[in-house]
């Protein structure tokens, strides 16, 4: 915009080299106030999608008010994993810069609703719950935050709450308000204890389901969030994504056991 006000102002005043300087000076204003969102116009790639885990995850970390050393190691051990330890390290110095800077979190959620498939957005809010959890407490601003991410990025509410039944306990004893989170504020512990509750929670299904739902339910599961979904990410994306998996037919199981289902 500013460059084309500079080729009108800078022509009108000083002729063509005026016009010349006033858009050369109006494309650098441009730049400087561009949005820091970056826009994908292109296939989604992996360092598009590590992008915006980045850049998601410090807004997760920030929810508190300070980032916890257990929260930061969390990441970086992920990564290693997920990355190995080269890779890893550039990762976190992004991390870093990101922190320091400011993003509009609902276009980020926004592009990577457009441009990754629900299976890639599925994994990071795992990821991110499993960022928040990491310091032994989940702080309702940090449930907010994932809840918003979740909203925007086009994840359905079923799933944001499966996915949030793995990192807390008796969650469908919490309430519910209406959106997407449920329970008071301040923090939960005990996030890992297990509950049949949070199992059924897992399925999306309610305790009172037949056993022909609870069957049907774990086989739609099972294709949703199959590791090999995000297997064009790498294979370290995939190892990741098989956390949910595992955690899914553990659910199953024990709901299985549990009704004496063959």
């Amino acid at each position: 915009m500013f460059k084309w006000i500079g080729l009108i102002i800078g022509g009108i005043s000083y002729g063509f080299w005026g016009g010349f300087l006033g858009w050369l000076l109006g494309s650098l204003v441009d730049r400087l106030f561009a949005p820091r969102v970056k826009i994908y116009t292109q296939h989604y790639q992996r360092s598009d999608f590590m992008e915006s885990m980045l850049i998601l995850t410090a807004a997760v970390l920030k929810a508190d008010g300070h980032v916890e050393r257990s929260e930061f190691a969390y990441v970086r051990d992920y990564l290693v994993r997920s990355l190995g330890p080269m890779q890893a390290q550039e990762a976190m110095n992004r991390l870093t810069e990101i922190l320091g800077e400011s993003y509009n979190i609902e276009s980020v959620c926004s592009e990577l609703r457009q441009s990754s498939t629900i299976h890639e957005r599925l994994l990071i809010i795992q990821f991110l719950f499993g960022v928040a959890t990491a310091d032994g407490e989940l702080h309702q601003s940090e449930v907010s935050v994932i809840e918003l991410i979740a909203q925007w990025s086009g994840v359905a509410r079923s799933d944001y709450e499966s996915i949030k039944a793995m990192f807390t306990y008796s969650y469908a004893n919490n309430g519910n308000n209406g959106g997407y989170s449920s329970g008071g504020s301040g923090n939960t512990g005990g996030y890992r204890s297990h509950t049949l509750d949070s199992d059924y929670q897992i399925l999306e299904i309610s305790p009172d389901a037949t056993d022909d739902e609870v069957k049907k339910a774990y086989r739609n599961l099972a294709k949703k969030y199959h590791p090999d979904r995000v297997a064009h990410l790498g294979d370290d994306m995939r190892k990741a994504a098989e956390e949910k998996f595992s955690r899914l037919s553990q659910a199953y199981d024990n709901i299985r056991k549990s009704r004496g289902m063959k």
